[in-house]
């Protein structure tokens, strides 16, 4: 790597440090005020470290010059240091170290995989600190950067592109930060409202508010937010679907743009896929002999927890589920929702350009030769660069994924369950099919292989391949 970009990139990371520091204050002061000692020297410790090292680092370098490659790779380099440095509370407290690290890069990836079977038995102040985690890492480290208004123009601009942003309401990113904060912020304060009237807890409302909203899916019992019952489990929905939808389009809605909103592919793509994946399971229990409407509930949840990536658990085991409700579910964790949301896997609008490239190929035949037939997704002209990139993504994302559930399956583990496994990880979902024996039980080199997959999902696979790239050149 030329020393020229190692000191960018140096300094967009001293950047994202330095706001990140701030906020390990939150789990400090609740660990101060629990007794918790031991984890308040840790969390206040480690944002020493981190502002120290951001100021000395800013003082010693800038970002002129700055390139997209620089901020993707920035990014990356961010999260697994952000992840390294939050298993440490982790391994405090007496997790193993492999467990650790597994439970800090769910958490910074939002995925919501867990190596605790009872998550209350955790400290306040970490049961606190790993929710804390989801939400940043939904909302996006560079939405708090705008919000903060800490890198340069050039910078900021090159960060949120890297980060998979494209909300278009105004050329401001200043503006898009703060309007992008404030609309997140308004959501989890009424979730965590809405869930404390229905009966859940102050505490657990706020945490389940928050990982609803950010699908990360992590909760603060060993069965999830469903296990509060119904009404609960109506908000968590609610909150998911606002975390699956891009914040450019609760702008909209906000906004009173209620036409713009419903003219989105993607969110109309989100509700069909819904409705699509309720009819299946439905099918699927009156081919069983089983009433159409059994486990309404549970099947909607699952659904929209699926395709949402949260990965929030209800009343019903998915030990205890067919085949069929899995292989559904694993179709709708590959999907993802709508492309700028909280959300993991493939996202909605690479689907609907791969679809509209197999459509077009379909046709072509019937068309005399060289004719243009060009590529549309509302009223935007798809390039076939465009096309050509998200048809590599896909191949590259399902080739991975296949890869890492064929190691899976050398291992002894069933075919759906290996595919289930990695995906969910993937896709930053956290849903797991497995028996406690076979996934608690999981070797350490599954666990660190689960580990990459979490950053691949969250990263999207080519900021790491620039790294690769950068090191190697």
């Amino acid at each position: 790597m030329k020393k020229r970009s190692f000191s960018i990139i140096l300094r967009l990371m001293a950047d994202i440090f330095y706001a990140y520091s701030f906020t390990l204050l939150l789990p400090a002061a609740i660990g101060l005020l629990r007794g918790e000692r031991a984890l308040v020297l840790v969390f206040l410790g480690e944002a020493a470290v981190l502002l120290g090292g951001s100021g000395w680092l800013k003082r010693r370098t800038s970002t002129e010059g700055v390139r997209s490659r620089h901020a993707a790779i920035a990014l990356v380099l961010t999260w697994i240091t952000l992840a390294l440095l939050a298993g440490v509370p982790f391994w405090v407290w007496g997790m193993a170290g492999i467990d650790a690290l597994f439970e800090a890069f769910s958490a910074w990836t939002d995925t919501g995989l867990t190596m605790l079977p009872d998550p209350a038995v955790l400290p306040y102040s970490l049961s606190f600190f790993r929710v804390m985690m989801q939400w940043i890492s939904g909302l996006g480290i560079v939405m708090f950067m705008l919000f903060l208004r800490r890198p340069a123009p050039r910078a900021a601009q090159s960060l949120f592109q890297a980060e998979g942003r494209f909300e278009d309401f105004t050329t401001d990113l200043w503006h898009v930060g703060h309007t992008i904060v404030w609309i997140y912020a308004g959501y989890t304060l009424l979730g965590a409202v809405s869930l404390c009237g229905l009966g859940v807890p102050p505490y657990d409302a706020l945490l389940h508010a928050i990982t609803s909203l950010s699908t990360g899916g992590f909760s603060t019992n060993s069965v999830g937010v469903g296990g509060y019952g119904a009404g609960p489990a109506l908000v968590a929905m609610g909150l998911m679907l606002a975390g699956g939808i891009s914040f450019g389009s609760h702008q909209a809605l906000l906004s009173g743009k209620v036409r713009k909103f419903l003219r989105n592919p993607e969110v109309r793509a989100l509700f069909l896929l819904i409705v699509a994946a309720l009819g299946t399971l439905s099918l699927a229990q009156v081919m069983r002999g089983e009433a159409a409407n059994a486990h309404l509930l549970d099947n909607a949840f699952y659904t929209i927890t699926a395709i949402t990536s949260c990965g929030a658990g209800t009343t019903l085991p998915l030990t205890d589920v067919s085949d069929v409700f899995l292989f559904v579910l694993l179709l709708l964790m590959l999907s993802g929702a709508v492309y700028g949301s909280t959300t993991g896997g493939l996202k909605l609008w690479r689907l609907l350009i791969l679809g509209q490239v197999i459509r077009r190929e379909a046709k072509r035949p019937f068309f005399p030769e060289g004719t243009v037939m060009p590529l549309r997704m509302g009223h935007n002209v798809i390039s076939e660069s465009t096309a050509l990139q998200v048809a590599g993504y896909v191949l590259l994302y399902l080739t991975l994924g296949l890869l890492g559930s064929l190691i899976f399956m050398l291992y002894g583990y069933r075919p759906l369950y290996a595919l289930f496994t990695v995906f969910s990880a993937q896709g930053n979902v956290g849903l797991n099919a497995m028996p406690a024996d076979l996934y608690y039980g999981m070797p350490v080199v599954l666990k660190a292989q689960l580990i990459f997959h979490m950053l691949v999902g969250r990263v999207e696979i080519y900021p790491l391949l620039y790294l690769f790239h950068e090191l190697h050149s």
